[in-house]
């Protein structure tokens, strides 16, 4: 990723971040204001609900002592012994402490609950008792009562006869039950009340509340405040105020009781209200720090990507045994530097190590790689100034070689062999090592192509000379550029081939030498039957549908129609014959081999015996433990199992020790191959002995002269297959011939001895 847009991305990144982090703080701030604002209503609501609650019950008590007060001056009675039964009666439902009359002087009788009676108790001095007598009902404040230890509020009404004030009736009332009252929290998780008067001293404290004397003690108050809030008290207003107490918010209300110019003090830590304020702290908190750890994931995630884009790359362009670029870096390069310099002659070459994997399968993988690196060195030391190499797959290399005259190529190819010859990785080497290499040669500026294009041609004119034993370089030419169009124009119509039936079987007759020469059997072989080019030899389309994998759907295709033949054919009244199909190297890969082919034999009811099957030699040699596994499948399911074109290729006795074949096919082509005919007779002959030692019968292909067929009598071979007798023939020919030969006599081209 560029420096220029990795700016752009993280600035796009930082500016959502922050769009999103205003947004959000500024709504959780929002929320937090609304939120305060309605604990604030509620918070006033409650208050305004306990000084009801405060003022109804000291109300409720004065309305009792002032009903009895009215009950006393009607009857004129003010001796404490007179008073005492209604005082118990009154005391029996309102529960006061104590209760009494107080004379104009001052003094009185006070009985208590138990009947206790107090004489002369002196109240003289007392507000409420001079405010009582000043025809006005009152509440004290709070006393501590010295006979029970705890704490009173006396409340006195006048007590008026015939008009005429002549005392008071008191009462003493616990100072608990109003704190009963002051003692619930105005929220669920605290706050509390307090009486105060006008002055700002404490009247009646709540048990929650810290032991102080004077709102002035409740909180940290400007002198201002302090001015104001005094002022609101004599004025009998109520407010709400906030104030910070050691460090924390804090709320409290004042409202007036409306007796003895008493407030209810309501006071409530903020965090006391509820978790909301936390909860939108945390809120803005996690939000912060989900935005941080977003961008600190971004940034590293980022970074990390570059370095895995780096890694990326590095692995995309490198390879990776040789530490050289890779033929994608190759393409990228050589494409660049084409694009960018004036013409010059160029060479596009391809080239890997005939027999690698016999080098690697003799030596060693670990010897086969280090061969590759010093092929790698070797074109290294080898190239010029502006040069381009790589290793494509393999033992595969593709470079660019500059020339003036072809001549130079086949030295360099030359120098290149010469020097390869000399590489010894082991003290005693044995192997050959030889390049096969072709080449497309640019030498105009319309001959230059795309580096694929280019590639494509040096590794066809490459292919010309793999089987080749003497010249192992080749040139691209227009020739092989149309073997290049015949084989697309091969796999265009290839698939409409199969589906409309225009690969024909045509069969090759076999003859049984110690049957006088009669038909035993034949190899079922492809034709294509084009209706506008003829007959196409399977030389043309069998490799190049190797190479593509169409050779599978081919093969299936050629052993449902042997199928199909011969079951028409016994059904017919023919006689039992053996009729042999062809098994590519790609068709035993396949996971359903074995199944397919079995499903097809029993589907057209063919007898055990058969229907053989023929395998490349070249295949057991690379992979004869999975042919060993597929043979002794098909054999337990009455398929015969042949080795075909045995002497061809590298023959190796190991086959016949390891697979459990039924037949050896003997390619005739070793005569042809051979200098000597004696010395090969001798080989020949020796391979049909150790064959019947083995229990293996021998058919001999590619037979044409007479003389062969009576050497071959005389060794023991079994069957005969070649010119000799017979051309591959259609099926209904051969089926023709069948009924022509009853006895043997046969053979065309060959007189029975």
């Amino acid at each position: 990723m560029k420096t220029e847009k990795l700016k752009t991305y993280y600035l796009i990144i930082g500016m959502v971040c922050l769009c999103f982090l205003t947004a959000s703080v500024g709504f959780t701030f929002y929320s937090m204001e609304e939120y305060e604002k309605k604990d604030i209503s509620h918070f006033k609501e409650n208050v305004e609900s306990m000084r009801n609650s405060v003022s109804n019950m000291i109300k409720g008590n004065i309305e009792i002592l002032d009903g009895m007060a009215l009950t006393i001056g009607q009857m004129e009675i003010t001796d404490i012994e007179h008073l005492q039964p209604i005082i118990k009666k009154v005391n029996d439902r309102n529960a006061f402490l104590q209760m009494g009359f107080v004379d104009a002087d001052g003094t009185g009788d006070m009985v208590d609950l138990d009947g206790t009676i107090h004489r002369d108790v002196d109240f003289s001095d007392e507000s409420f008792f001079q405010k009582a007598m000043g025809g006005e009902t009152a509440i004290s404040n709070t006393f501590k009562d010295e006979y029970t230890n705890g704490y009173l509020n006396y409340y006195g009404v006048p007590v008026v006869i015939q008009g005429e004030t002549v005392g008071i009736l008191a009462a003493a009332d616990k100072t608990d039950r109003l704190r009963e009252v002051l003692d619930v929290p105005i929220f669920s998780k605290g706050g509390y009340a307090n009486v105060i008067d006008d002055q700002g001293a404490y009247v009646v404290r709540s048990i929650n509340s810290p032991a102080i004397e004077h709102i002035e003690d409740i909180g940290d108050f400007t002198e201002e405040e302090l001015k104001n809030i005094h002022r609101e008290l004599k004025e009998g207003e109520e407010d709400f105020i906030r104030f910070n107490k050691e460090g924390k918010k804090t709320w409290a209300a004042y409202m007036p009781l409306g007796i003895n110019d008493w407030y209810l003090l309501g006071i409530v830590s903020k965090d006391a209200t509820g978790s909301a304020y936390h909860l939108f702290a945390g809120m803005i908190i996690i939000v912060t720090s989900a935005m941080a750890i977003f961008i600190f994931l971004v940034y590293c995630i980022t970074r990390v990507q570059v370095k895995n884009e780096r890694e990326l790359e590095r692995l995309a362009y490198q390879d990776p045994l040789l530490g050289i670029n890779n033929y994608i870096k190759f393409n990228k390069d050589l494409s660049e530097t084409l694009a960018k310099e004036g013409f010059r002659k160029i060479a596009f070459w391809y080239c890997d190590i005939d027999n690698f994997k016999l080098f690697n399968e003799s030596f060693g993988y670990e010897a086969g790689d280090q061969l590759l690196k010093s092929l790698a060195q070797l074109f290294d030391e080898c190239a010029r100034k502006d040069e381009l190499f790589c290793r494509e797959t393999s033992d595969h290399y593709v470079g660019i070689r500059y020339y003036k005259e072809p001549s130079e190529l086949k030295a360099w190819y030359e120098e290149l062999t010469e020097r390869l010859e000399h590489y010894h990785i082991f003290k005693q080497q044995s192997f050959r090592l030889v390049l096969s290499m072709g080449f497309y040669c640019a030498d105009m500026p319309e001959h230059l192509l795309t580096v694929n294009e280019m590639y494509n041609r040096a590794r066809i004119a490459q292919k010309t000379v793999k089987e080749k034993k003497n010249i192992k370089y080749a040139f691209y030419s227009d020739s092989l550029h149309s073997q290049l169009l015949r084989e697309n124009e091969i796999e265009a119509n290839m698939n409409q081939a199969l589906c409309e039936h225009r690969f024909k079987v045509y069969v090759q007759p076999k003859a049984a030498l110690a049957d006088d020469n009669r038909i035993s059997g034949g190899e079922a072989l492809v034709r294509w039957a084009d209706p506008e080019k003829g007959m196409i030899s399977p030389g043309e389309f069998i490799p190049l549908f190797e190479k593509n994998g169409f050779i599978v759907p081919l093969d299936r295709y050629m052993m449902e129609s042997v199928c199909q033949w011969l079951h028409g054919y016994m059904a017919a009244g023919g006689r039992p014959i053996r009729l042999a199909v062809n098994v590519s190297r790609l068709g035993i890969f396949q996971e359903d081999f074995v199944d397919y082919y079995t499903n097809m034999k029993n589907q057209y009811q063919i007898p055990d015996g058969l229907l053989e099957l023929e395998f490349t030699e070249s295949l057991a040699i690379e992979d004869n433990s999975l042919l060993r596994q597929r043979i002794d499948e098909l054999t337990a399911r009455g398929f015969i199992c042949s080795l075909d074109d045995f002497g061809a290729g590298y023959s190796s006795l190991n086959t016949l020790k390891d697979l459990a074949i039924q037949v050896l096919k003997l390619d005739m082509l070793f005569f042809k191959r051979s200098d000597n005919d004696e010395k090969a007779k001798i080989i020949i002959a020796n391979i049909v002995r150790m064959a019947k030692q083995l229990h293996i019968r021998v058919v001999a292909e590619g037979v044409e002269e007479p003389e062969q067929v009576e050497f071959l009598k005389e060794c023991g071979c079994d069957i005969i297959q070649g010119y000799v007798f017979e051309r591959p023939m259609p099926c209904d020919e051969f089926e023709r011939l069948l009924s022509k030969d009853p006895h043997g006599d046969w053979g065309s081209g060959f007189k029975r001895t």
